[in-house]
């Protein structure tokens, strides 16, 4: 079962990482149309109200409570409840969703208000964000429906499909950015527009591959087409996905809690703020969906097996290489994102209307955004360790504390730091919601990390020194790329996609060189199945 985790490992970080390029080149056309101030952020405070139900219901809290119950079954002598299983909960997802596009519809003014306070003395801008909104709203159910099939072929070992939809909605934003025209009076409205069309497109794409691998069939949407009896069969299991949802639907809640608290807080900052926060979060979600994504994703849906559900030690090896996968990719992407944000930034996103002053405030959020990236990837997978196992109470009680320390300190350092204050500041509670993690984790008796038992400090020893040979060969391609740019500088090299790119594969391959060397690179991400 490592073959499992490690398989949908792969799949989904190499599909992640072609969704996440499609993204930064959707990203580089915004900038280009929208440039980061007045249209971007009402477009993107537009874009928030589905992301953050899309996020707490579907992908977050359904996800999690669904998967491991619909694994087992899966997995199970009678295949017939899993497919039952999954209709039932369909229904109740869609229903519950058309509710609540419903009721935001009535009440998206005031919901708005909630979103951004710092443009309430502006009534054109709220009018302008609320008719954005109309819009954006109806992708919620098609999203939910797309994240339930999406569970459902993790589940059965089928990454690839699930992994891919990204790309669909990015070259739709792409394509509508072409085609529309500057003189819009909203200007961002077809983008609005296009966003519930894409997720139709994803829709229609999972359902197909849903019903090319037999998890679905024709009478799946049939309300009343149920087994005589399935329901008392499923009734335990029932009960048991609502006992997971809420907690776990909390959890999300609070989540997006916090990323709504930087949107909040920054309207008050002035026109761009919120727009600086976007682009610097966009970069930061590259290694972050590539590796923690991916590694939370492929985790949760190996953990939920019965096999690796009821083997600790299974279990901890599973943990371990997630950890050491995660640490050896996210130490070198922060420093290189904390000491070349200029690069990045300025190869990306610095064309059209996105001018130096927009670069700059951008640079800033990066830089404050990077202190938390290894610590928000590593607690992807501690994560998945408490909602395969069926504990997302821990996994709530946490979010509560990084919620209470998210506000606390944006609110303080928002005073020296403006938008980056609010950044540094998502970087502290991950910080502290990561070592919250380790600590539930070795409170644990029957888990294990390296040659650790929770009795002894064995497996702390053993990752710090893990750790700190990945810093060390981090900082020697830090040196290296360091005198690659001095070699630039010489030769006069324009800061563009070219530069970044040939920069990228330079300070990789001399990672992968070093690592090699120093024998710390995970070999278990190259272990083919046999």
């Amino acid at each position: 079962m490592l073959d499992f985790f490690l398989r949908g490992f792969r799949i989904n970080a190499i599909f992640t990482f072609i969704s996440r390029i499609s993204g930064f080149v959707r990203d580089m056309f915004f900038a280009h149309f929208l440039g980061a101030g007045l249209h971007s952020d009402i477009f993107f405070i537009a874009t928030k109200l589905p992301n953050l139900f899309r996020r707490i219901t579907a992908e977050g809290a359904l996800t999690s409570s669904f998967l491991p119950i619909y694994s087992g079954l899966l997995n199970s002598k009678d295949k017939e409840l899993a497919y039952y299983y999954s209709k039932i909960i369909f229904l109740i997802l869609l229903l519950s969703v058309l509710i609540i596009t419903a009721l935001i519809q009535v009440f998206l003014h005031e919901v708005i208000i909630l979103l951004a306070p710092g443009f309430l003395d502006n009534k054109k801008l709220l009018a302008d964000i609320v008719t954005l909104s109309r819009f954006t709203i109806l992708f919620l159910p098609l999203i939910s429906i797309v994240a339930l099939f999406g569970a459902m072929l993790n589940a059965a070992g089928r990454f690839t499909p699930f992994a891919i939809l990204p790309i669909i909605i990015n070259l739709t934003f792409i394509c509508t950015c072409l085609i529309v025209s500057d003189d819009l009076k909203i200007k961002s409205l077809p983008l609005a527009i296009s966003l519930p069309i894409a997720g139709l497109m994803q829709m229609i794409f999972i359902y197909l591959c849903a019903r090319r691998y037999k998890l679905v069939n024709r009478n799946f949407f049939k309300i009343f087409y149920f087994k005589t009896n399935i329901f008392k069969q499923l009734s335990q299991k029932l009960n048991s996905t609502l006992k997971r949802f809420f907690p776990a639907l909390i959890t999300g809640g609070i989540f997006q809690i916090n990323i709504l608290i930087d949107t909040l807080l920054a309207s008050f900052l002035g026109f761009g703020s919120i727009s600086f926060l976007y682009y610097a979060d966009r970069l930061i979600q590259l290694p972050v969906g590539i590796i923690g994504v991916a590694l939370g994703t492929s985790l949760l849906a190996s953990l939920s097996h019965p096999k690796i559900l009821n083997s600790n030690k299974k279990t901890s090896i599973q943990l371990e290489n997630a950890i050491k996968i995660g640490l050896f990719f996210s130490i070198p992407s922060t420093l290189v994102l904390m000491l070349f944000p200029e690069i990045i930034v300025n190869s990306i996103f610095k064309r059209g209307n996105f001018s130096n002053f927009e670069s700059n405030q951008t640079v800033l959020a990066l830089y404050f955004y990077s202190f938390g990236l290894p610590f928000l990837i590593i607690s992807k997978s501690c994560q998945s360790i408490f909602l395969a196992s069926g504990k997302p109470k821990k996994i709530m009680f946490i979010s509560i504390i990084q919620l209470i320390c998210n506000i606390i300190l944006s609110l303080i350092l928002m005073q020296y730091f403006n938008h980056g204050g609010i950044a540094l500041a998502t970087s502290c509670a991950t910080f502290l919601g990561t070592i919250l993690y380790f600590k539930l984790i070795l409170k644990e008796k029957k888990l294990r990390i390296g040659n650790f038992q929770s009795n002894n400090k064995e497996g702390i020893i053993y990752l710090i020194k893990y750790f700190f040979k990945i810093v060390i060969c981090s900082f020697l391609m830090i040196v290296f790329l360091k005198s690659v740019v001095i070699l630039f500088q010489y030769f006069d090299f324009e800061i563009n996609l070219l530069y970044l790119v040939i920069f990228t594969m330079l300070g990789l391959i001399f990672y992968f060189f070093v690592s090699h060397i120093t024998k710390i690179i995970p070999m278990e991400i190259f272990r083919t199945s046999k």
